[in-house]
């Protein structure tokens, strides 16, 4: 079950935030580019939606793009794509 329904009932209150790639030393091996975050730059999105009170995230637009577009995709074009594998 998730968090979120888990703890609907009480005061707890979740919080999904979707990074995408982040710029760390486990990541350090994979080349820079528009879909990497920093550190820093996770952590201004993280206290800004704990501020604004939204239940959610994603700390890049670009990653926030790519991802509207993957759920408007049919079902046949995601499989044949084998995103989910």
């Amino acid at each position: 079950m998730p968090a979120r329904e888990r703890f609907a009932s009480t005061p707890i209150r979740t919080v999904a935030i979707l990074p995408g790639m982040l710029g760390i030393k486990m990541t350090a091996s994979i080349p820079k580019g528009a879909l990497v975050s920093s550190p820093e730059a996770v952590a201004e999105d993280i206290c800004r939606t704990l501020n604004s009170g939204r239940d959610g995230r994603y700390t890049s637009l670009l990653w926030l793009s790519i991802m509207m577009i993957i759920n408007l995709l049919p079902w046949p074009i995601l499989k044949r794509l084998n995103l989910y594998s």
